[in-house]
């Protein structure tokens, strides 16, 4: 009964993700808060983790996601509508205005990856989140690495087969979010000099007990199984 539960957990999230990002990304302006709101949702596990996490994400951070926002609407969209104008009128091609998309493209893609996670995860302020977001880069090379080309191809997909799109809104979202956390997790550990073992497990003693002070979910869902 356990697995059929999961199932449906996943499904339905499946649904309520990909509408809520679809939605979030006809608007343009509410995707970036709504991609970290999802971020906060996937850091925790699916036993504890409620939609109402993705709203509280956003507005405990709703002062960096004003800044935040506005960069990545300029890195991201006016770069990916100059890429698409010139590739379809190379009559008209200016190669250092394409090359400059080109570069700050991929500064945009780099913060799509980094950023969000370090939002969820710190406190601070638009420049700490430029040099954070690059350092994150570095607590996993490989994972970045894959980080990276999934949501280079979302991006490459939205210019040529937007409507394929769709199908990455859950995928990428939470790939990412569970590869950076692990970034973030060897970062963190370095900088405290402990192990990520020991952090992760203090993590998880501190999320024992909720916002109101009761068990969370996930344990008493553990401890019913056990009765059970």
């Amino acid at each position: 009964m356990k697995g059929f539960r999961l199932i449906g957990d996943y499904a339905l999230e499946f649904l309520v993700i990909t509408l809520l990002v679809a939605l979030s990304a006809a608007t343009a302006v509410m995707l970036i808060p709504v991609l970290v709101g999802v971020t906060g949702y996937f850091q925790r596990d699916i036993n504890s983790r409620r939609f109402k996490d993705i709203f509280t994400t956003i507005g405990k951070n709703w002062k960096i996601l004003i800044f935040y926002t506005l960069f990545q609407l300029v890195i991201l969209i006016f770069p990916v509508l100059n890429i698409y104008y010139f590739n379809t009128h190379p009559e008209k091609t200016n190669y250092f205005v394409l090359a400059i998309s080109c570069v700050a493209l991929v500064f945009g893609i780099i913060y799509a990856v980094t950023s969000p996670t370090v939002i969820v995860n710190m406190r601070v302020t638009l420049r700490q989140l430029f040099y954070n977001g690059i350092m994150m880069i570095f607590g996993g090379l490989l994972r970045s690495i894959v980080c990276l080309a999934c949501v280079a191809a979302t991006v490459a997909l939205a210019m040529f087969y937007p409507f394929a799109v769709a199908l990455t809104l859950y995928a990428v979202p939470l790939l990412t979010g569970k590869l950076m956390k692990e970034n973030f997790y060897k970062l963190k550990a370095k900088a405290l000099k402990v192990s990520v073992y020991e952090l992760k497990r203090q993590e998880a003693a501190d999320d024992y007990i909720d916002e109101n002070g009761e068990i969370s979910r996930e344990d008493a869902s553990e401890i019913n199984d056990e009765k059970a």
